[in-house]
């Protein structure tokens, strides 16, 4: 049986298999495309997405879940009444989340009503002046930027994998198809099963970069969704989630100060700076630098570094006053 939530068709399965990570390049493929296809594909990919992790995390077999959705379709087929096209993708992820409440039967509700308080949080990385690196119990592993820091709840058995991050981070993520790892910055939750980027949360903006995998970026205030690929960024500006094309691995190199640049702007320079370091940029006669690319690998290692690199590859006279980097021609 088949997704139908637009005029394209996904079978489960495919679905399924790209969810867990065991797709071919050629399914891959179809997924992506059926999720660019419509932003409605993106809201049913995630609910069953959540909902396939929450029946592995019960130990109901996926049998059960096929055996459901096959009667609700029978059931719908025989309705006299007309269902509209998306109607069939939401009746599964109701098929699902009836076999998990039958599984989890009076047992469940008296836990929901009885729920203890989650556990406090506790620091893991503390703010400091050196980039700090973690390895949590999962094996997923943590580049804290300074001045950053980095809490988890304190769980008996050790398979918490949901974080709080103040400032900005590069991770290493696990994967465990069971359970998702989360990531909360006071404006964006990041959702991954396993995979590696950046989140950046500053005074201006609170972004997420994309280097492997998939992940899901959640605004807190308004809940947007947007499923991000490879290569991609999300950022909240004005209550949106806006998304643009960037080169992952420099909102990365503040870890080790290995930067590659790949026909990088001047604009794209000053945005870079302000995330990774906290640099206000000022370019002085920006159209003498409108068509200026550069491309190379350089290692940055301090501010000194840093200034010399630039200017060397942008021509230009670069130097550091207070907080604030000036770019001007020579």
């Amino acid at each position: 049986m088949s997704l139908h939530y637009n005029t394209n068709d996904l079978d489960y399965s495919i679905l399924i298999k790209f969810i867990e990570g065991q797709a071919s390049r050629e399914e891959t493929a179809e997924v992506v495309a059926w999720l660019q296809a419509s932003p409605g594909n993106q809201v049913l990919y995630f609910q069953v997405k959540d909902i396939f992790d929450q029946q592995l995390a019960a130990k109901i077999p996926a049998t059960a879940a096929e055996e459901s959705w096959r009667q609700v379709a029978e059931k719908l087929s025989a309705s006299s009444e007309p269902a509209p096209v998306r109607r069939l993708g939401w009746l599964k992820v109701a098929a699902t989340i009836t076999i998990l409440l039958l599984a989890g039967g009076t047992a469940t509700y008296l836990l929901t009503r009885t729920a203890p308080q989650p556990a406090p949080l506790a620091v893991l990385v503390a703010k400091k002046t050196m980039v700090q690196t973690i390895l949590l119990p999962d094996s997923t592993r943590i580049w804290v930027k300074p001045g950053s820091s980095l809490k988890m709840r304190d769980t008996k058995d050790g398979g918490n994998r949901e974080v709080w991050l103040e400032g900005s981070a590069y991770f290493e993520v696990v994967k465990k198809a069971s359970q998702p790892f989360t990531v909360h910055i006071p404006d964006m939750t990041v959702t991954v099963l396993g995979t590696s980027f950046t989140v950046n949360d500053d005074q201006h903006h609170s972004m997420v970069v994309v280097n492997t995998g998939l992940i899901k970026a959640t605004a807190t205030a308004f809940q947007q969704e947007l499923l991000l690929h490879p290569g991609e960024r999300g950022k909240i500006v004005d209550n949106k989630i806006l998304t643009d094309l960037t080169n992952p691995q420099l909102y990365a190199a503040w870890k080790d100060g290995n930067y590659k640049f790949e026909n990088t702007s001047v604009g794209e320079i000053k945005e870079l700076l302000h995330a990774n370091y906290g640099y206000e940029v000022e370019i002085l006669q920006p159209q003498k630098f409108k068509d200026t690319r550069i491309s190379g690998r350089v290692l940055i290692t301090d501010e000194v570094s840093l200034c010399n690199a630039l200017s060397a590859m942008l021509e230009a006279d670069v130097h550091k006053t207070g907080n604030r980097i000036i770019i001007q021609p020579k």
